[in-house]
């Protein structure tokens, strides 16, 4: 496995093209470690060969893990104080959740990662009802209450932004299919590419 590029899952339909167990197939030892997000280990049951490591901030998504039979020694779950954005961020205000993805990536990097490949980032995409897209959308602990509003989307760019200025030597590329443009996170060190090119990388 190539700890120096991990692959970030989140879980906005555009990823459904990609196929991981096939992509982790054809890269052999040289693939990417891979961060998954909430309900991610779904997919993968039961054998739960991907993903390598799953974040969870949200305490439904969490108790289902849990008692699942997902390996324990692979969930991620920040105290209670780091599931939400930065003082930084904002200071004297109230502080919007943080999301799986952003956790997934401040793993990565702690465990030495330098180049993040993120997919299912759809929260950022230009596409408004694609932004709020989600594989997992009216199943059990993706109601209602836990599905994403267009009004956070702006906030979760700026956060992005911010995150990526903090980590200035790392590389953060957004995969997309073809067709989807993200809006511009505003910073060097993030790029967008289209799945096609990826698959066409790993080949």
């Amino acid at each position: 496995m190539n700890t120096e590029v991990a692959l970030i899952v989140g879980n906005g339909t555009s990823r459904m093209p990609l196929d991981l167990l096939k992509m982790m197939e054809t890269l052999g030892d040289n693939r990417p470690a891979v961060y998954g997000c909430n309900a991610l280990y779904r997919e993968f049951a039961p054998d739960y060969q991907l993903p390598d490591y799953l974040a969870a901030i949200d305490d439904g998504v969490i108790a289902e893990i849990s008692k699942s039979d997902f390996p324990q020694s692979r969930l991620i779950v920040p105290p209670e104080q780091d599931r939400w954005e930065p003082l930084e961020l904002h200071p004297g205000l109230h502080r919007p959740r943080s999301n799986a993805g952003m956790i997934a990536m401040a793993e990565a990097i702690r465990r030495g990662a330098t180049t993040l490949l993120c997919v299912g980032f759809d929260s950022f995409l230009k596409d408004a009802e694609q932004s709020l897209s989600n594989m997992f959308d009216g199943t059990n602990n993706y109601g209602p209450e836990t599905r994403a509003k267009a009004w956070d989307n702006p906030g979760r760019v700026r956060f992005m932004s911010w995150f990526a200025r903090k980590h200035p030597f790392i590389s953060f590329i957004f995969v997309y299919p073809e067709g989807l443009d993200a809006v511009p996170i505003g910073e060097i060190n993030v790029y967008q590419t289209t799945y096609e090119e990826l698959v066409r990388s790993a080949e």
